[in-house]
Order: C-alpha cells, then structure tokens, then sequence
C-alpha cells in the first residue's frame, strides 16, 4: 500500500469518526434537553403538591380550632359550652347527679 492510499484511508476513518461523534453529540444533547424538561415537570408537580399540602394543613388547622369545635358541637349536637357561671356548685352536685353505687363482688 502506498503512502496515497494510507492516506486516504486515514480521511475515510476521520470522516467516518466525525461524523459519529457528531451523531453522539446531537444525541447527547437530544436527551439532555429531555432530561431537563422532564426535570422541569417533576419540579411544578412538586410545587403543586407543596401547595395543596399547605391548603390541608390550614383546613386541618381550621377544622381543629376550638371555635370551630365549640360551633360544630352547637349546631349538630345542640351542646352548648358551659360557662364557670353555669358550674354548678359542689353543694349542689349532691341534688342533681344519683348517688354512687356499690360495685357488686363476685365470688
């Protein structure tokens, strides 16, 4: 083989090496490109459960609040909240609740 046809051989494998690591890097940048956009989507998911789980916590918060507690109490159970005006005075606990019962014994 003669020193034309080396290199002309030699300029048929560069051509060929270029042209896949062109191809490598197209790709390359195809799937970084994928990548980050599927990066981006993951990250405003996040944002919107993160912004739902603070909507709960503050319903929760709500739902837990004793006012909250103390309304739900007079409007579906007719239970008002008694006031220490209301208390009635140890004196008095004798009159309105029934005496204690013996327990019973058992053999």
């Amino acid at each position: 083989m003669g020193k034309a046809q080396l290199v002309r051989v030699f300029q048929v494998v560069a051509a060929v090496l270029i042209v896949v690591l062109a191809v490598g890097l197209y790709r390359a940048k195809s799937d970084a490109a994928q990548t980050q956009a599927h990066v981006r989507e993951l990250r405003e998911e996040i944002e919107e459960r993160e912004a739902r789980l603070r909507e709960l916590r503050a319903e929760i918060a709500q739902r837990e609040s004793p006012a909250n507690i103390e309304d739900l109490a007079q409007r579906q159970l007719g239970v008002v909240v008694g006031r220490e005006a209301e208390a009635l005075p140890e004196d008095a606990i004798d009159d309105r609740l029934p005496a204690p019962r013996a327990a019973e014994r058992r053999p």
